[in-house]
């Protein structure tokens, strides 16, 4: 009987394909875990945070004011900011859903308007 040696190394090679997907997967899900379950956000939204780590750079330490316009206080109103924080404006980059949900963008404009002063 001749047996061809073709075979053994094909189910080998399907057998570690199959491998490196199940690990790929599991990987995977361990992933989704250390991320809070599926992407669900479980931290809340902080804007003083938000503002120090986004903002203060132009906009000075306290919001006064700086390479960009005072944001503590601002005389802009709510909806004003919205745009220009969605949209940017000059060298003022665009804040797109991905980096401030809509709800943390209201937050964080009540804010600059009434806390950060």
């Amino acid at each position: 009987m001749n047996r061809n040696p073709v075979i053994p190394f094909i189910l080998i090679l399907l057998l570690g394909v199959g491998l490196i997907f199940f690990m790929s997967a599991h990987g995977a899900n361990k992933e989704e875990e250390k991320e809070g379950g599926g992407g669900a956000k479980t931290e809340k939204f902080d804007a003083a945070t938000f503002a120090k780590d986004n903002c203060t750079s132009c906009h000075g330490q306290n919001l006064e004011g700086g390479m960009g316009p005072k944001l503590a206080g601002s005389s802009k109103d709510a909806g004003e900011m919205k745009k220009i924080i969605r949209d940017g404006k000059g060298s003022m980059p665009a804040h797109d859903e991905a980096t401030i949900s809509n709800k943390d963008l209201d937050t964080l404009v009540k804010y600059l308007k009434e806390e950060a002063k």
